[in-house]
């Protein structure tokens, strides 16, 4: 390896890790591979002056364009041109955030539209999959198996909107809790009001601000023990001892959240396309990654109760 092959891998390697919100807590995938593709995306789009938002928006064209690919179901190659995309959109959902952070661009609304990309991607996924098993009738009645899978689908979306919020809040959370500055995007729901409140009535920046509280309060809602945590931090302030005791456990815990997001999701569902297995890849999200979710919350949740006598000390 030349001298120069050595110093364009070490800039690299330099820049992901500017780029990065935190170390230890990501996918190995996106640690060793994904991110450096992204980076070399990144650099362009930097180049180019291209604000993060339209990243985000080429990364939702890419994957919806992959899910329309494999929704035909025409042949082997347009479904393996179908996955290619839906893989650059993850790359393009990496890049975002890496000129987010690189450019010092950050905002409400950009952390909106990647959840709306996300959303977008995965809905016009999973609706290829119920398209592809329209015709593969596995009961006798075509009407009942119609509605069986719209059923599925429409319900295996809804478990996908829960699963993702989960991910982001206790990520944010962990990084708040360790006091990682660069990374943590850690919002109460109280806060985004109070400054939409503040908001020209009828402004684009009024209905984001609307958008993403509504996000917000889904996110708190189902973690309830967590909030009086953060209640109890916000008025007592962080102690060493506590963020030691919090970092303790959810070093683990905050790996799991891995497990919820892009790549296991999308790598298993299409491999199931590819395979003509798609009912196993709607399947494998009620079956397998839902008691994930539910574990993960539980352990949180138990750990903000455990906590919460050490944080409202004075």
């Amino acid at each position: 390896m030349n001298a120069t092959l050595k110093d364009n891998l070490r800039a690299a390697r330099a820049d992901v890790l500017a780029a990065r919100k935190c170390e230890n807590i990501n996918d190995p995938i996106d640690n060793h591979v994904i991110d450096y593709i992204a980076m070399a995306f990144s650099r362009l789009f930097i180049k180019l002056h291209i604000i993060p938002n339209v990243v985000t928006m080429l990364s939702m064209a890419s994957g919806v364009a992959g899910g329309v690919l494999l929704a035909l179901n025409r042949s082997l190659g347009l479904d393996i041109l179908g996955a290619v995309l839906v893989i650059l959109s993850a790359v393009f959902d990496a890049s975002d955030g890496q000129v987010a952070r690189l450019t010092k661009h950050y905002s409400q609304l950009g952390r909106m539209l990647d959840g709306m990309s996300d959303a977008s991607v995965y809905l016009s996924l999973y609706l290829a999959c119920v398209l592809r098993l329209w015709n593969r009738s596995l009961l006798s009645n075509p009407g009942l198996w119609h509605g069986l899978l719209i059923a599925l689908g429409a319900g295996v979306f809804f478990l996908y909107i829960i699963q993702c919020q989960l991910p982001d809040y206790f990520k944010n959370l962990h990084m708040y809790m360790i006091d990682n500055s660069r990374g943590n995007e850690l919002s109460r729901a109280r806060d985004i009001l109070a400054a939409r409140q503040k908001a020209p009535r009828g402004s684009f920046s009024a209905l984001s601000a609307r958008c993403y509280c509504a996000y917000t309060r889904m996110q708190e809602r189902r973690a309830p023990k967590t909030q009086k945590l953060l209640d109890a931090v916000e008025l007592h302030g962080k102690t060493d001892a506590l963020c030691d005791a919090f970092y303790a456990e959810s070093k683990t815990l905050v790996r799991l959240t891995n497990l919820l997001t892009f790549n296991l999701r999308t790598i298993v569902l299409l491999i199931c396309m590819l395979l003509h297995r798609e009912l196993v890849g709607l399947l494998f999200v009620v079956v397998v990654l839902e008691p994930i979710r539910l574990l993960l919350l539980r352990r949180y949740e138990h750990l903000a109760a455990r906590l919460l006598p050490m944080a409202e000390q004075d």
